[in-house]
């Protein structure tokens, strides 16, 4: 049920390489099985920020519950995509929502 998608302007070198790792770290960091979570990336995206074409990227996180600890869970995500990517921290934005079980659809019917 945890969903992330990451769009950036940057190119990705290897993206089965960023989304299995970024799968893994979602699973863990939120504290969810790894086999309900889904990831998807969109490369070379038109963003600007500040005024700047610079690296940059927005994640848009959406579960069923959102981790307690909501700046950690930032500090995480933030990590992986510049550790994966090369993009500052300071260049990221997340938007992070906590979805209603009945609004939540899976497997022919909610959770």
């Amino acid at each position: 049920m945890p969903y992330l998608n990451i769009v950036t302007n940057q190119t990705v070198p290897d993206e089965a390489v960023l989304l299995k790792a970024v799968s893994k770290t979602v699973a863990h960091a939120a504290g969810k099985p790894e086999n309900y979570v889904m990831v998807s990336i969109e490369a070379k995206a038109n963003i600007i920020m500040g005024g700047s074409d610079a690296p940059a990227a927005f994640l848009d996180y959406r579960a069923i519950g959102l981790p307690t600890d909501r700046t950690v869970f930032s500090d995480i995500l933030c990590s992986l995509i510049t550790e994966h990517l090369g993009i500052s921290g300071s260049r990221i934005y997340i938007s992070m929502t906590d979805a209603e079980r009945q609004n939540w659809g899976w497997n022919h019917g909610t959770f």
